[in-house]
């Protein structure tokens, strides 16, 4: 199995390369062609879009790839089971865009989400497929696939943009993903359905489903509800701006954080029996996760003013406290961000509703609260959300699946110190360069460069474990061996 984690971290480097930088290029065009009123207009599409996409996988493909042994009648039960979950939801979608764009006050976003609702029955004719091949850790069809989705996607969307299109290229690129993902991994898959369906199998990999269901639909409202807030009470342009703040931020969660979410959960459901080693497992995980994702967010945050308006203009200006103030948000994501994934592969469907129930209610109220100050409010009182349930996600954590509070804890912080001191110094550094009056665009990397070799060169002296396990994995890559997810 660990030769497997390996390529699957391989594959999940590779894909980062190719899809990140068409989706980059595909963003940078977007932004100097798109109003933030377009962008807006797009986010209240999608957003929706986004919601009732849990409903074509009520977790029963999560249930698959947990389960310790399944048949065939589970599989074909599980594909015929979500494509009909997908029509209803298409055919629904479509009869009811009017209402979702009342409920935005907007009447451009109907046919937009009439559109977009067409990805509803693509990702459901995708989740038994998918689930299969995560199951058997196949990476290698998995990457191939989002790759040739993500350039297909961007192409689309380049070319409606270009045209003139506004709105239209963001929904472009998503309804292309969905099509050409679901078709490449039909011709990656060798599995075929059967023509059978069993109601006790649908139950039993529902059990478990459900609950996990639940979780993820609380996940969703954490992530997405502030969108839904926005665009409802302060409109199409605020939520563009909001929206182009939260999407840089999520930059590293997205691009770290969860395609190796993506690699260990189901290498962590196959150690779930062998409890000492998962938790080395998943510590060593959080510790490389973090020291990642933390300098991440301290560059953006730091040079936030001169990345706004460099790489997306001066009309996105309103972005930039937004998005300073969601990185604060973004780091204490990071701390907990395998916390849902080694809950989810020990079975704790209990706990996934528990620790979700908990943080929605914070998480909404914080949103509720801050939209009386605008997107800087919602962005500030988010951030504080998120610092309050850091110790609370952790201890209903490890609580769940029986490990060490303050190892799981220390896993997490142990390269913040270390951040904030080299974002420290990477703002005066940016403040001694503005009063020089050296250019936005020097200042952007030559700051970011700053700041990445200062956190290099300070985890090198006072986190030489943390530095040592990051060696280990260059080497295991090397050998085609593990230490970072396998047990030492």
């Amino acid at each position: 199995m660990t030769g497997a984690v390996m390529t699957g971290v391989k594959w999940k480097m590779l894909t980062l390369l190719v899809s990140e930088g068409s989706r980059v290029i595909v963003a940078l065009v977007l932004a100097r062609l798109l109003t933030p009123a377009d962008y807006g207009v797009a986010g209240m599409a999608i957003v929706t879009t986004s919601f009732v996409v849990l409903f074509t996988d009520p977790a029963l493909g999560t249930a698959l790839v947990q389960r310790k042994e399944i048949t065939e009648l589970d599989r074909s039960t599980i594909f015929w089971a979500t494509v009909a979950i997908g029509v209803l939801a298409t055919i629904g979608g479509i009869a009811l865009s009017g209402v979702v764009a009342d409920i935005f006050n907007t009447p451009a976003v109907a046919p937009l989400f009439a559109v977009t609702s067409l990805s509803f029955l693509f990702n459901s004719l995708a989740v038994a497929p998918v689930s299969l091949l995560t199951r058997k850790l196949a990476y290698r069809s998995l990457q191939i696939r989002e790759i040739m989705a993500t350039v297909a996607g961007a192409a689309a969307a380049l070319t409606v943009a270009i045209a003139g299109f506004g709105p239209w290229a963001i929904v472009a690129n998503w309804v292309t993903f969905s099509a050409v993902s679901t078709v490449l991994v039909w011709i990656l898959s060798e599995w075929r359905p059967h023509f059978m369906f069993s109601g006790d199998s649908l139950r039993q990999l529902g059990g478990f489903g459900a609950k996990v269901f639940g979780a993820r639909t609380m996940m969703w409202a954490n992530i997405n509800i502030d969108n839904v807030l926005v665009g409802r009470f302060l409109g199409a342009t605020a939520l563009g701006s909001y929206s182009l703040a939260y999407n840089v931020m999520f930059l590293p969660m997205a691009r770290i954080s969860v395609p190796l979410t993506q690699v260990v959960s189901p290498a962590f459901a196959r150690l779930q029996e062998e409890r000492e080693r998962l938790e080395r497992a998943w510590l060593r995980s959080k510790r490389l996760s973090t020291a990642l994702l933390i300098p991440s967010f301290l560059v953006v945050m730091v040079t936030a003013p001169d990345l706004v308006d460099v790489v997306f203009g001066s009309k996105w200006h309103a972005a930039i406290l937004p998005l300073q103030l969601l990185c604060v948000a973004g780091i204490a994501t990071a701390l907990v961000a395998l916390n849902f994934s080694i809950v989810q592969a020990c079975g704790e469907g209990n706990a996934l509703v528990r620790l979700n129930t908990i943080v929605s209610i914070v998480t909404i109220s914080a949103f509720v609260l801050g939209l009386r100050y605008g997107i800087v409010g919602v962005a500030a009182f988010y951030a504080v959300a998120k610092w309050l349930l850091v110790l609370v996600d952790t201890r209903i954590t490890t609580k769940a699946v029986s490990f060490g509070f303050w190892p799981a804890l220390r896993a997490g912080t142990g390269t913040l110190p270390i951040g904030a001191a080299a974002a420290a110094a990477g703002y005066g550094f940016r403040m001694a360069l503005v009063s020089e009056g050296v250019p936005a665009i020097v200042r952007l990397f030559g700051v970011s460069l700053a700041m990445l070799i200062l956190y290099i060169a300070l985890v090198a002296v006072f986190a030489p474990s943390v530095a040592g396990e990051v060696k280990e994995l260059i080497r295991a890559r090397r050998a085609r061996r593990d230490p970072a997810f396998a047990a030492s």
